[in-house]
């Protein structure tokens, strides 16, 4: 398959590389039909991410069609339409049952790593340093997805990829700066700030949802984190 790698500062190529493959129980394989360029990635373009290694394969913002999945993940099937988060969650360990998913026990193999560079170590990511699991990104034809039961969004058909992308990253980390700043109706024209940040630009989300409206984007099918059980063998 073709991906965009990361080949050194300030220096990314579109190659051909192997395609990805079931690893684990849970995995399952997505065939990309959209992805995107995060504001974050220029962190990794500029060199400013240690342990890149040459050849790594870029992007955490994707979604796609399922065209393969492991032998233990029952919500996911073969054409299902997803959209991918960029952290990665086992849905089963501690931080996860509690809903803190941004800092799973159980997605980064490399955590010790991360916890020397940065003091203490978030889950795994997609194709953002081997501190961070080392794990291929979603700037490619097709990609592997861990514990693919519990962060993929089921999306219906006849929604554009368009429309449903942003939930990967950007919209989700701008929502959160709106509801951590508790903007309102009245503040909504700043909200645009808070979308662009870290990411690519973007529309801004609906700025009133933190103070007492829906919070539901409308768009995804099926549960956001499924309840927890204990955690499988994998």
């Amino acid at each position: 398959m073709r991906a965009t790698t990361w080949m050194g500062k300030t220096h990314v190529e579109v190659q051909d590389v192997p395609d990805p493959k079931i690893l684990n129980s849970r995995d399952a394989i997505v065939k990309i039909t959209s992805t995107a360029i995060c504001g974050s990635d220029l962190h990794l373009y500029n060199g400013f991410i240690p342990t890149m290694r040459k050849g790594d394969i870029l992007g955490h913002e994707f979604m796609g069609e399922v065209v393969e999945t492991g032998p233990a993940v029952t919500r996911l099937k073969v054409g299902d339409r997803v959209v991918v988060p960029f952290p990665i969650a086992c849905g089963h360990c501690g931080a996860c049952e509690r809903g803190l998913t941004s800092v799973c026990e159980n997605s980064n193999p490399n955590a010790g790593m991360a916890e020397k560079i940065m003091g203490r170590s978030p889950c795994g990511i997609f194709g953002y340093s081997h501190m961070l699991g080392g794990y291929p990104g979603g700037q490619a034809e097709y990609a592997r997805v861990p514990f693919a039961d519990v962060g993929p969004l089921k999306i219906d058909d006849g929604i554009p990829d368009e429309q449903v992308l942003f939930l990967s990253d950007i919209l989700p980390t701008g929502y959160m700066g709106a509801d951590m700043c508790d903007l309102t109706r009245a503040t909504s024209s700043r909200c645009g700030e808070l979308a662009r940040s870290g990411s690519s630009p973007s529309p801004a989300p609906d700025c009133s949802a933190p103070n007492g409206s829906s919070r539901s984007t409308g768009s995804a099918t099926g549960s956001r984190w499924p309840k927890t059980k204990p955690a499988p063998p994998t």
